[in-house]
């Protein structure tokens, strides 16, 4: 009956001796001046959203002005744009204010007897908010249509002079498109009641300015 118990105790001491000789196998190494492995944790790159760049809005009135040479048919416009309020104040509420004067020229035409005459029969403008993701709002249009007949008289030194405004556009708008249009009569001959109609279209971009941050005071 006391054998038994001596063989279990053997036997348990035979299963600890690899466990033992693992540990000192570490120890042995340390003391000759290996050091044991150990593991280095690894760190895992985290991906960064690259900023997105904001294209500047090209702003054809950021000078305070703009002077287009356009073709209609064989005759040239020449239109001047300005505006009498700052480009610092064109912000998405304000109503903003466009002048122009265009003036006709070409080689047939002049004031002489001998010379034809050219006249603007209609204008219109229309124009379209852009917001900072390429939405656009629907597109407002204003006309201005000659009541006498055949037209405004615009060819040099007479001009062709009108002013519009550009009403408030929704907030976060970064720009406004303006698609503009000159109905051009030419007389088929000096002192003819005949005409001839040519059409002339331009483009500006106009930059609507952020709105001034609040200001907080103590």
């Amino acid at each position: 009956m006391t054998s038994r118990p001596t063989k279990t105790l053997v036997a348990a001491a035979g299963l600890l001796l690899p466990l033992t000789a693992l540990t000192a196998c570490g120890a042995v190494q340390a003391a000759a001046g290996q050091p044991a492995a150990t593991t280095t944790p690894t760190a895992t790159p985290t991906a960064t959203a690259a900023p997105v760049a904001v294209e500047p809005v090209a702003n054809d009135l950021a000078l305070g002005s703009a002077h287009h040479q356009l073709q209609a048919g064989g005759m040239d416009l020449a239109v001047d744009y300005w505006s009498t309020l700052d480009v610092s104040q064109w912000t998405a509420q304000a109503a903003k204010p466009v002048q122009l004067a265009a003036t006709i020229t070409g080689p047939n035409l002049g004031t002489g007897k001998k010379q034809q005459r050219a006249y603007i029969s209609s204008f219109s403008v229309t124009s379209t908010a852009v917001a900072a993701d390429g939405s656009v709002t629907s597109p407002v249009t204003v006309q201005d249509v000659s009541r006498q007949t055949p037209g405004y008289l615009a060819m040099a030194p007479y001009a062709y002079s009108t002013s519009f405004v550009v009403p408030a556009v929704p907030e976060g708008t970064r720009s406004v498109e303006l698609l503009i249009s000159y109905d051009v009569l030419e007389q088929s001959a000096p002192g003819a009641d005949d005409y001839s109609k040519q059409t002339a279209t331009d483009t500006l971009t106009l930059a609507i300015a952020a709105p001034a941050a609040a200001s907080t005071g103590n």
